[in-house]
C-alpha cells in the first residue's frame, strides 16, 4: 500500500455489504464507487473466508506494482485493458495487468466423531 489507509464499503458478489480497509488514494483512482470520506459504513468487516476481488497494476519496467481492491462488481465491469494511473507517491504510471475475482471458501461441515 502506498498511501493512507481508510475504510471503504465493499459489496460482495452475492450483494452483501462489508467494510474493508484499503489504500485510499489507489481506491479513489480505480473505483468509481470509492468515497474520500464515507459517511456510512457497514459495521462488519469482510469475513476471513472471503478473499476480495482486486486488480494488479504494473509499471512498464516491472519495478512498481499496485494491488487495488475492486469495491463492487460494477467497478470490475468499468475497467478496460488499457486502464492506468499515476502512483502517489512516486509519480510512476502503472497499467492494468490482471484482475482476480472474489473467492469464497466454504467450510466443511463434518462430524468430528467426539461424543459427550
Amino acid at each position: 500500500m502506498a498511501g493512507s489507509i481508510s475504510y471503504q464499503k465493499y459489496t460482495s458478489d452475492n450483494g452483501a455489504d462489508y467494510s474493508i480497509k484499503c489504500d485510499k488514494s489507489n481506491a479513489l483512482e480505480v473505483n468509481a464507487s470509492a468515497s474520500a470520506n464515507p459517511s456510512t459504513l457497514p459495521n462488519i468487516e469482510v469475513p476471513k473466508n472471503i478473499k476480495p476481488r482486486y486488480a494488479l497494476f504494473l509499471s512498464d519496467d516491472g519495478k512498481t506494482s499496485r494491488k487495488v481492491v475492486l469495491l463492487t462488481p460494477a467497478d470490475v465491469a468499468a475497467l478496460t485493458p488499457n486502464d492506468s494511473f499515476v502512483t502517489n507517491p512516486g509519480g510512476v504510471t502503472v497499467r492494468l495487468s490482471y484482475i482476480r475475482g472474489e473467492t469464497i471458501r466454504i467450510p466443511r461441515l463434518t462430524d468430528t466423531g467426539l461424543t459427550t
